[in-house]
């Protein structure tokens, strides 16, 4: 028996019997899922080297700019809706890329406790430069994909971050 937090020891044997009685419910390979999940990640994967360092933005603080340029006004909790990230690491960000004088926050008339978020001039300039590499990074994946193929991926996409935003059924 071991104890929660103490690393266990594999022997041969062990796993051997564990492949014996114990089956992966999800497939790598066939799970659309897992790989939509590694495309999101290889499609990333050089942000860290080419921009992180250089512009002090990890991948979320960039994928928040994106979205505040594209939604302009956007609250801090329909960024959260809409990006599915948490209200907590929606903040944190907000916060950073304010501090960094990024992004501002800018009252309703509306609703006075309801703040749009928008870019500032240098949130602007830095969305330019990363836009533009993502913009090609993008196009160099998609292009081995027909025109058709890829209408179709965006509609499929569409339809599954719908079904995503609605409540999870309960567990069984």
């Amino acid at each position: 028996m071991t104890r929660p937090g103490k690393p266990v020891r594999s022997t041969a044997a062990h796993t051997a019997a564990h492949k014996a009685t114990h089956t992966a419910r999800l497939s790598t390979e066939t799970s659309p899922y897992y790989q939509v999940w590694v495309l999101t990640n290889l499609t990333a994967k050089p942000f860290a080297a080419q921009f992180g360092a250089r512009f002090h933005l990890n991948l979320t603080e960039w994928r928040v700019l994106l979205t505040v340029a594209d939604r302009h006004g956007v609250s801090a909790q329909e960024l959260s809706d809409y990006t599915g990230l948490d209200k907590m690491s929606v903040s944190r960000v907000v916060r950073k890329l304010e501090e960094q004088g990024r992004m501002a926050r800018d009252g309703s008339e509306s609703d006075r406790r309801k703040l749009h978020l928008s870019l500032t001039e240098a949130g602007w300039a830095v969305y330019e430069q990363i836009a533009i590499a993502a913009a090609a990074r993008e196009a160099q994946i998609y292009a081995s994909l027909t025109p058709a193929e890829l209408l179709t991926l965006r509609k499929l996409l569409g339809k599954l971050s719908a079904r995503a935003r609605e409540p999870a059924p309960p567990p069984a």
